[in-house]
């Protein structure tokens, strides 16, 4: 079974299994999770190699989760990758989770590159003509990238809308030099 087919299995047995407005701290803590093992090599060998047994990789485990004051559902799911041999997927499992969470709850994250801040007024104004296009309640990511110059671009899930003044230019030069 690949990366994409474990992710899917696990991530529906955890947005199934536990009630829907828990699952974004679940989350948190698996990526909190996630970034302890990424950030260690010793603890990234420990709980992804066949060196150490199950008992020893569920005590280490249930000391992390006791001293990061994981919730019980984190800890009872994280014991689950664990005796699955799973864990090293856990990156996919919290996308393809986080992006099953959002279809559940009918919501979605626009990331916004603007090269100014955009303001509350402005944000509210997006927030609803997306709202409009996508029929779900939209959050907004927003960052700052000056080489825009002007105008912005929008992209929601794996749509982009470029209403910058950049892919303004790259159009007309790439109608000036057909």
């Amino acid at each position: 079974m690949n990366k994409s087919h474990i992710a899917k299995k696990f991530s529906k047995a955890l947005i199934n299994t536990v009630d829907i407005s828990i699952v974004p701290n679940l989350l948190e803590e698996l990526k909190m999770f996630s970034s302890l093992i990424d950030s260690d090599r010793k603890i990234k060998l420990l709980f992804v190699s066949q060196i150490f047994t199950t008992e020893e990789k569920n005590r280490v485990l249930k000391n992390v989760t006791t001293h990061l004051n994981f919730s019980s559902h984190t800890e009872k799911f994280l014991n689950l990758l664990l005796a699955e041999g799973v864990i090293s997927v856990i990156k996919e499992i919290i996308a393809t989770s986080d992006s099953m969470y959002h279809e559940k709850v009918r919501k979605v994250t626009a990331e916004v590159s603007a090269p100014v801040a955009l303001d509350e007024a402005s944000i509210k104004r997006l927030k609803s003509a997306l709202g409009s296009l996508t029929n779900k309640e939209v959050d907004i990511d927003s960052n700052i990238d000056t080489s825009l110059i002007g105008g912005f671009i929008v992209k929601v899930g794996s749509t982009i809308y470029d209403s910058s003044i950049k892919g303004q230019l790259k159009l007309l030069k790439a109608e000036l030099t057909k």
